[in-house]
């Protein structure tokens, strides 16, 4: 039941930011991020998000987070 919410959440997410989850995990997979990045998010997201990434600390923390980490294992397994 968890997992449902779960994907539900993604889901909303995605649809809210207007990013297709399946196009994320194969720009992920093929290394592309950064250019899926540019193409979906405003100039003003994307530059805050590749700031947060590119700071050890920042990215570390946004990354610890349990959403984050659910979020990587799914993209991770290919799901």
């Amino acid at each position: 039941m968890a997992e449902n919410i779960n994907d539900e959440y993604l889901k909303k997410a995605a649809k809210k930011a207007n990013i297709d989850i399946n196009e994320l995990k194969k720009a992920a997979q093929s290394g592309s991020v950064d250019d899926f990045i540019n193409k979906n998010l405003s100039d003003s997201a994307s530059k805050k998000l590749k700031s947060v990434l590119s700071n050890k600390d920042a990215a570390q923390k946004l990354l610890s987070t349990p959403e984050a980490k659910e979020l990587l294992e799914k993209l991770m397994k290919g799901q």
